[in-house]
C-alpha cells in the first residue's frame, strides 16, 4: 500500500547529502530473485562505506530472518533519494538528517525508520573534516576567515556544519566563501589552488592526507559535539504509518546490522574495493541523540538551509530508540568514561552506546553492573563499541590487567 504525496515539490536543489558519489565504494549488493515467502523492500541508498552495514546484514541473513528481501537501488545524493521516495520509487532511503529536514520543511513528510551513524570525537578519529595543503599558511580554524572552502553543495549539511563550527570557535561564518563541487574533484582543486580548503569525507580524506600530504585543520562535527548525528534510514511518513509492522522488522534487521558492523569492522572493510580498506570508518549506533538532532535543526535554521524548524516528533518518532553515546578510554596512565566530554557520575536508566578506545597492551577496559559484563581484550588495542541497556544500580568500569584502575557511576 502506497499513499501520500503524489506531486512532490522539486525545490530541493539545496539538499546536499552528507555522503558522496564515490562509484569506487560500491559494496555488496542484494541480487537474485526474492526467496519464497519474503516481503520485498526497495531501499534507496548511497555508494559509500557508511551504508555498508545493510550490505553486511543482507550477507549475514539478518533481513531474511525478519522475512524481508532487500532490493537495493544506489543513487547519488540525498536529493535523489528524497525525490525517489516522493515519487514512490523505493520504500526506504538511507540519507543524512539535514536532507530529511529540508524535505520535511518543504512539503515532503519524512519519518525516520532507524538511525545509522555518528561522527567521532576529534580530528584524529573523524571521517569527515576540513583539509588544507601541507604547505598552506592556514594552521588553525581562525585562519579560515576570508578563505574559500569546497563543499559538495550549497545550502546543505556541509554549509550547516562548517558555519556552525566556525561560529562556535569564534570565527565569523559570514567571512568564508563556499564553492560547490563534487567530492571526487576536490583534491585536484586543492592542489591547484582553486580553493584554500576542502570539506571532504572518506575515502577522499585519507587519499588527500596520505597521497597529497594534506593536513586536517578542523573537524566540524566533533567541534559541535562528541558523536554528532549524521544519517539514518527514512521513509515517507505515509508509508511508515501504513506499514508499521514492516517498518519495525526493517528496523530490527538494520539495528542488528549496525551493531554487528560496529563490532566486526574487518568484515565491513572486506566489502570495500582494494586500496580503500584503511579508510576511517564511522561509529554506527541504533540510538539517536534527540538533543543533538534538535541542535542540528537549529543550526540549519540559523544559516538559512531550512526556513522553519521541522516537526522533530514526526521526523524521529518514538519507535526510534533515543540514547546517548559515551566515550571510554584506557591507557597506561588512566581510565576514563565521558559523556559529551565530561566525566561521568550518574545516568538515567536507558539505552547507551559505549565507544571505548583501548590504548593499553597490558590492560583492558571492563564494564560491569546490573545485567552487564563487557570488556576489551587485555593484549589488543583498538576501538570497541557496545550498545547496552542500563538498569538502575551501580556500575563499575575498571582495568583488567596492569595498571589497575577502578571507578564507578550510578544509573537511576
Amino acid at each position: 500500500m502506497r499513499t501520500g504525496i503524489r506531486r512532490p515539490r522539486r525545490r530541493l536543489l539545496g539538499i546536499a547529502a552528507v555522503f558522496i558519489t564515490a562509484v569506487t565504494l560500491v559494496g555488496a549488493t542484494a541480487g537474485g530473485a526474492p526467496s519464497k515467502g519474503l516481503v520485498t523492500i526497495t531501499v534507496d541508498t548511497l555508494p559509500i562505506a557508511n551504508a555498508l552495514p545493510m550490505d553486511l546484514g543482507i550477507k549475514k541473513g539478518f533481513f531474511q530472518a525478519q522475512g524481508i528481501d532487500i532490493t537495493k537501488r544506489t543513487l547519488q545524493s540525498g536529493n535523489d533519494i528524497v525525490l525517489a521516495l516522493a515519487n514512490h520509487n523505493g520504500e526506504i532511503g538511507y540519507f543524512g538528517w539535514v536532507p530529511m529536514m529540508i524535505a520535511s520543511t518543504q512539503g515532503i513528510a519524512i519519518s525516520a525508520v532507524a538511525a545509522s551513524e555518528v561522527e567521532g570525537t576529534s580530528a584524529a578519529d573523524n571521517w569527515q573534516d576540513i583539509l588544507v595543503k601541507g604547505d598552506s599558511s592556514i594552521r588553525t580554524p581562525s585562519d579560515l576567515a576570508g578563505k574559500t572552502i569546497a563543499v559538495n553543495a550549497l545550502k546543505g549539511v556541509g554549509e550547516v556544519m562548517i558555519k556552525a563550527a566556525l561560529q562556535k570557535v569564534g570565527v565569523n561564518p559570514g567571512s568564508i566563501r563556499l564553492l560547490a563541487m563534487p567530492f571526487p574533484t576536490m583534491r585536484t582543486a586543492l592542489r591547484n589552488g582553486q580553493v584554500d580548503a576542502i570539506w571532504t569525507p572518506e575515502p577522499f580524506q585519507s587519499q588527500a592526507l596520505n597521497l597529497d600530504g594534506a593536513r586536517i585543520v578542523m573537524a566540524p562535527g566533533p567541534v559541535l559535539g562528541k558523536f554528532w548525528p549524521i544519517g539514518g534510514y527514512g521513509a515517507l511518513t505515509s508509508w511508515a504509518r501504513a506499514n508499521p509492522a514492516l517498518a519495525r522488522k526493517f528496523r530490527l534487521a538494520i539495528n542488528r546490522s549496525l551493531t554487528y558492523a560496529q563490532g566486526h569492522p574487518a568484515e565491513i572493510r572486506d566489502l570495500l574495493p582494494a586500496g580503500t580498506q584503511n579508510v576511517r570508518l564511522p561509529i554506527w549506533s541504533p540510538l539517536i541523540d534527540r538533543a543533538k538532532l534538535r541542535q542540528l535543526a537549529r543550526y540549519a535554521l540559523n544559516f538559512g538551509v531550512i526556513s522553519k524548524m521541522p516537526n522533530l516528533t514526526q521526523l524521529v518518532p518514538r519507535n526510534i530508540t533515543g540514547g546517548k553515546t559515551l566515550q571510554g578510554s584506557i591507557s597506561k596512565t588512566a581510565i576514563k568514561l565521558l559523556l559529551d566530554g565530561r566525566p561521568l557520575k550518574a545516568l538515567p536508566e536507558g539505552e547507551y552506546t559505549f565507544v571505548v578506545t583501548d590504548r593499553s597492551k597490558t590492560g583492558s577496559f571492563s564494564l560491569r553492573g546490573p545485567g552487564v559484563a563487557r570488556r576489551t581484550t587485555v593484549k589488543g588495542v583498538g576501538r570497541f563499541t557496545w550498545t547496552l541497556s542500563l538498569s538502575p544500580g551501580r556500575y563499575t568500569y575498571s582495568s583488567s590487567g596492569k595498571p589497575a584502575f577502578k571507578k564507578t557511576f550510578r544509573v537511576v
